[in-house]
């Protein structure tokens, strides 16, 4: 054990140490066990210790702080106006044996989809991955979670950056989530969207059906 573990351990045993800090301390011990390669952590390890009990969500955000990211990527079409459209991703990618805690995060968030990928060579590990890109999701699971959870550091900073950019695009390009159905466009008409912008009787007029 490490410095850092032994002092962490001496701490705990004093009951100075507060849950951020715990989930630190679980980090440091999962890269150690990451560096000690060679098998000599069974692979069932990480499954193990989850049915023990709940993984805590500093533990969680902790473990997105380690292996996760913050991305934004573009997606095709773009808007009619020639801008970009953009999607915002949460992912999380690691070696599958740690599957399980990928898993714990998703029953967490209540959202996102976890994917499993074959070595591309022979000495390589299986993988898993944890992605989350809908903006619905992020903004009723994945930014109150991180935000109150995601403990100060550059993870932290990059997730900031990335909720501000969230918002900027989305003031620049609104969606109706939460509005309700979309009204007719012409002047005076409320009724509710049937194609081309316009509602079922005018839809009529336009088409003849």
């Amino acid at each position: 054990m490490c410095s850092a573990c032994t002092d962490f351990a001496s701490r705990l045993a004093a009951g100075t140490v507060n849950d951020p800090y715990g989930a630190i301390a679980q980090l440091v011990e999962r890269l150690h066990g990451m560096e000690e390669a060679g098998g000599s952590i069974p692979p069932g390890s990480t499954k193990q210790h989850l049915q023990e009990g709940p993984v805590s969500d500093w533990s969680l955000a902790g473990f997105v702080a380690g292996d996760g990211y913050f991305s934004v990527t573009r997606k095709l079409p773009s808007f009619a106006d020639g801008d970009p459209r953009l999607r915002f991703v949460l992912g999380v990618h690691v070696a599958r044996r740690d599957r399980p805690l990928l898993e714990a995060l998703r029953t967490r968030l209540g959202v996102g989809s976890i994917k499993d990928a074959e070595p591309r060579r022979a000495h390589w590990q299986p993988t898993s991955t944890f992605t989350v890109n809908s903006l619905r999701a992020h903004h009723a699971a994945v930014i109150p979670f991180f935000t109150a959870f995601l403990i100060g550091g550059e993870k932290r900073h990059q997730f900031e950056l990335w909720v501000q950019a969230m918002r900027a695009y989305e003031r620049l390009h609104p969606t109706r989530y939460g509005k309700g159905p979309s009204t007719c466009k012409r002047p005076g008409c409320e009724r509710p969207v049937r194609g081309q912008g316009v509602c079922r009787i005018h839809y009529y007029e336009i088409t003849g059906h």
